[in-house]
């Protein structure tokens, strides 16, 4: 078990670790540290098609509490998938409870900062909001190498890049997203508003 710690500790607070490494031991869980994948933070994959063990594969370039937070979202995954199978919606009442319940686990032991710590606080009563103030306070941990930005800072009508090096224009807020026009294709695109930019001008 001294391994597995070896390998989390530069991940998750040194705080979570005792808890992280039980969770993992306890549930037969195979823990994969990936490369940055565009589409997702995280992954959970049930002991199906062969496999003997739960799998959870979380990207390597999160912050610690990204990463914490991340695999918690995993690990109500493989809970609900012990209890249910797929008989359930993956992010349905039962995911939302179990998720929830996880995060006041390591709330009750002073895992987080105050301001996660008072995001998570209000997900059962405004879980959009509280998504939304939880990623925004997780980032305050990220050191910033790039001058990177949310798309929610960007101005209306102001030009801005994706790491992909494409360039858009933001043109409108709808209730959850931001439509913006690629300047390189001239299509328009919803983006979260916590998706991050390189730049602006």
């Amino acid at each position: 078990m001294k391994e597995l710690k070896e390998i989390i500790v530069e991940y998750i607070p040194e705080k979570a670790i005792d808890i992280v490494v039980d969770l993992i031991s306890t549930n037969n869980v195979q823990l994969n540290i990936c490369r940055n994948r565009k589409t997702k933070l995280g992954d959970y994959r049930p002991p199906q098609n062969g496999y003997l063990y739960h799998r959870i594969s979380i990207n390597y370039n999160l912050n610690a509490y990204e990463f914490l937070v991340t695999l918690i979202h995993e690990f109500a995954h493989l809970f609900v998938w012990n209890k249910h199978k797929n008989n359930v919606e993956p992010h349905g009442k039962e995911w939302k409870t179990t998720y929830y319940s996880l995060l006041m686990q390591f709330i009750e032991q002073n895992i987080f900062p105050e301001d996660i710590k008072m995001a998570i606080l209000k997900i059962e009563i405004a879980p959009e909001n509280a998504k939304l103030e939880m990623g925004r306070a997780m980032q305050k941990y990220t050191q910033n190498t790039q001058n990177t930005l949310f798309v929610e800072e960007i101005p209306l009508n102001a030009r801005f890049q994706t790491t992909d090096g494409r360039t858009f224009q933001k043109i409108e807020k709808l209730r959850k997203r931001y439509k913006c026009i690629c300047l390189n294709d001239k299509r328009k695109y919803l983006f979260h508003p916590l998706t991050k930019v390189v730049s602006f001008n």
